[in-house]
């Protein structure tokens, strides 16, 4: 019994846990990995609260963007193929060497398990054909079945088209004219209501995304049948700004750059029609004319991007290129500066700058790395996505930032 008692009087007691000042608390935390913190939101009530909490969102992403090697660990590649996938940007090129393990991880996004229509399809096929009625010369009283040899390997799954990435969210369209922000580090997104009618008829149209930093605002832009309209995250609705002043011939989306969106456009300047790069300012929500490079014209079709914070002017499915152009200071026409690949294109797109510091480029559907100053450069082979499916890649941030985090105003 006396031993019992001495035991118990030598128990160990639960060890306080010290309060810390919320500043010590938020800048300890502003460094740790966004991977880490959704795991820390499960230790307590008190950790949940903080760590979602705006204030410690804004102060990660801030050293996320201020520190160069934050920001080269959150760096992320995000690639849609009928799905969305990640790759670690750390990864690619390191140390001036091709690491061939290159490994995708697939993501859980919105409606993903969606089908697309063919699944119907498929599942009405008998012995691996579909029938289907056509009618001969429009009499549609006697209708022939006509077989049709469909190949199974047709991916059920959407297309995900990626609008923009601002900030770790992702503006994507997981189906038609159904739009999300999605931060794919979190796993949050939130449904972009549908502008009301009337606002942007059907038809036409494009987007850009980005963040308005005067009034702490993440904006969505739809341009469409001479029609601008932009969503607010913070008011969680849309708003008719201005009419598009341009020739609606644009089919990509917008770039993002200092707070602006960015598109090639035609202008039409008294009878002739000259190119200029239109630039929407997401503070003011109007447009400016920035110069585009004295050789591009209208024969030919150009779209802009955005590589180490310059932007760009690249050409866009009209034959087989080598070069592209950029704009070394930005605003300035004169400062426009053309590079020659030692590869031709129809579609680029630039990416970002990997570790050795060669250019990521998404080139006709693949990736490539291109050393910029002995102009070599070498495909990327990366596990984990289907071959022979194209895709399309941008990059994002891995941040706490949360789509769900806006109130009404």
């Amino acid at each position: 019994m006396n031993k019992e008692r001495r035991f118990q009087q030598q128990s160990p007691v639960e060890a306080e846990i010290p309060l810390l000042p919320q500043e010590i608390m938020v800048e300890i935390l502003s460094r740790l990995p966004v991977k880490s913190l959704c795991q820390f939101r499960c230790v307590s009530k008190q950790w949940l609260s903080l760590i979602s909490d705006p204030l410690l969102a804004k102060s990660h992403l801030k050293k996320t963007v201020s520190n160069d090697c934050f920001y080269s660990q959150r760096k992320r590649v995000i690639i849609s193929s009928h799905n969305l996938y990640s790759l670690e940007y750390e990864s690619i090129g390191r140390n001036g060497s091709f690491d061939e393990s290159l490994v995708a991880l697939e993501l859980d996004y919105p409606l993903k398990d969606k089908p697309n229509g063919l699944a119907e399809l498929l599942d009405s096929a008998r012995d691996g054909f579909l029938y289907c009625e056509r009618s001969e010369e429009g009499n549609d009283e006697f209708p022939v079945m006509v077989k049709l040899n469909l190949p199974f390997c047709v991916n059920q799954r959407n297309w995900v088209d990626i609008l923009g990435s601002c900030n770790g969210l992702v503006c994507i369209a997981p189906d038609e004219d159904t739009l999300f922000l999605f931060n794919p580090s979190t796993r949050e997104s939130k449904r972009i209501p549908d502008p009301p009618s009337g606002f942007v008829p059907n038809g036409w149209s494009v987007y850009g995304f980005g963040y308005d930093f005067v009034n702490d605002d993440y904006k969505v832009v739809k341009v469409g049948c001479g029609t601008v309209c932009v969503y607010s995250l913070r008011t969680d609705s849309w708003r008719i700004v201005c009419s598009f002043p341009y020739v609606d011939n644009v089919s990509e989306s917008g770039v993002l750059l200092n707070g602006t969106i960015h598109w090639m456009v035609s202008f039409e300047d008294g009878v002739d029609c000259r190119c200029v790069v239109a630039a929407f300012s997401l503070e003011e929500e109007v447009f400016s004319d920035m110069p585009a490079p004295d050789i591009v014209d209208t024969s030919f079709e150009f779209v802009v991007g955005v590589l180490n914070g310059c932007l760009c002017v690249l050409h866009s499915r009209n034959q087989m290129h080598n070069d592209f152009w950029v704009m070394t200071e930005y605003g300035v026409g004169k400062s426009w500066t053309k590079l020659t690949l030692s590869l031709s294109y129809i579609c680029m797109k630039p990416l970002c700058l990997a570790q050795n510091r060669e250019a990521l480029l998404d080139v006709d559907g693949k990736l490539l790395l291109y050393n910029l100053e002995d102009d070599s450069y070498r495909y990327l082979v990366v596990d984990g996505i289907p071959a022979g499916d194209g895709f399309e890649a941008d990059t994002y941030l891995e941040t706490l930032v949360s789509p769900n985090g806006f109130c009404r105003t």
